[in-house]
């Protein structure tokens, strides 16, 4: 135990005897630190945050993008590019000051910088528009493949209607076809001289009889013609097409309605992005100087610690033993 105690007090020696070591490392630390932080200069941030949504509410036509998705595209050289195209900074400048983080279903952005605040907010303005007119884009380019779509599914559900309507033609022309036959044989009945003598007094005779049933049966499938022709004409192609003649002209309206959304939609496409909040520019922002000076005394007082550890041991070999723990009698009697 009285060797520890010994080596204890051996350390504090050294240590005192190097006071001004670590004294110098810790004032050259605490200074050095309080230089850097002061000469730092200022910085200022401006920040926004977007939100994503499908500008379309239509999931079959577009996908809107994620927020991870947008993280990674307001990245993109050719944005960084267009937002500085008439700005008084570089894309390469903007590449390191922007920094993009998804922020819950939000997207935020910010730059920092030394530049003005209002310059930094016109510059993160820039580049949300670029965002915007970028995505925009693929928004059109979605509605344009949707109309190309919707003008094949209309040509086929014409080519459908047309066919019907074929189909209806060829059977009023048969039907009309019939309808002239039969007037025909009931006038050449009805005008035939032989036929109209066919009876004795009063009384028909057999035969006047059976050229009376001709008749009535004539006129039936005359009437009966009549009629279809009738239904032809108020029923249109759904008198062969049935209930899917009107499924197929409500699907024509709706193509037509969808169309007509995209359309505008394809001249002034929107963005899935919106903004939520900003630009705003905050700042100054300024290192602390408290923690930097507690930061550098700590280190300060650990190198001078062991500098002054270092410059002992590098002496000591040439420094005659100090203490051995042992009395001179203990020793000359070894």
């Amino acid at each position: 135990m009285d060797e520890y105690e010994v080596d204890l007090r051996e350390y504090f020696l050294i240590l005192w005897k190097g006071k001004w070591i670590v004294s110098g490392v810790l004032v050259l630390a605490l200074a050095v630190a309080a230089a850097l932080t002061l000469r730092t200069p200022a910085q200022f941030q401006a920040e926004v945050l977007l939100a994503v949504g499908d500008p379309l509410a239509k999931g079959e036509v577009y996908t809107p993008p994620t927020t991870g998705w947008i993280v990674e595209r307001v990245r993109d050289p050719a944005i960084l590019d267009r937002a500085t195209a008439s700005a008084s900074v570089s894309s390469e400048w903007l590449s390191g000051a922007l920094t993009a983080a998804e922020q819950g279903p939000f997207v935020r952005l910010a730059v920092q910088g030394t530049r003005p605040r209002a310059e930094l907010a016109a510059v993160l303005d820039r580049v949300v528009v670029a965002l915007h007119e970028d995505l925009a884009a693929e928004v059109a380019r979605a509605a344009e493949r949707r109309l190309a779509e919707v003008q094949t599914e209309r040509e086929r559900l014409r080519a459908r209607l047309a066919a019907w309507e074929e189909e209806l033609d060829r059977v009023r022309a048969a039907t009309e076809a019939s309808r002239d036959r039969l007037r025909e044989e009931i006038a050449r009945v009805q005008d035939d001289p032989a036929l109209r003598t066919l009876r004795v007094g009063g009384e028909a005779t057999i035969q006047g009889y059976v050229v009376q049933k001709e008749l009535d049966l004539l006129y039936a499938r005359l009437q009966s013609a009549e009629l279809a022709l009738d239904q032809m004409g108020r029923a249109g192609p759904s008198y062969v097409a049935g209930t899917a003649w009107e499924g197929l002209v409500d699907q024509l309206g709706a193509l037509d309605e969808e169309e007509t959304v995209l359309r505008g939609v394809w001249a002034e496409p929107p963005s899935p992005v919106s903004v939520v909040r900003g630009p705003v520019a905050s700042g100054p922002l300024r290192p602390s100087l408290k923690m930097n000076l507690a930061v550098a005394g700590v280190l300060g007082l650990f190198v001078g610690v062991l500098l002054v550890f270092l410059i002992h041991a590098l002496r000591a070999p040439t420094e005659e033993p100090r203490h051995t723990g042992r009395t001179p009698g203990q020793e000359s009697g070894g």
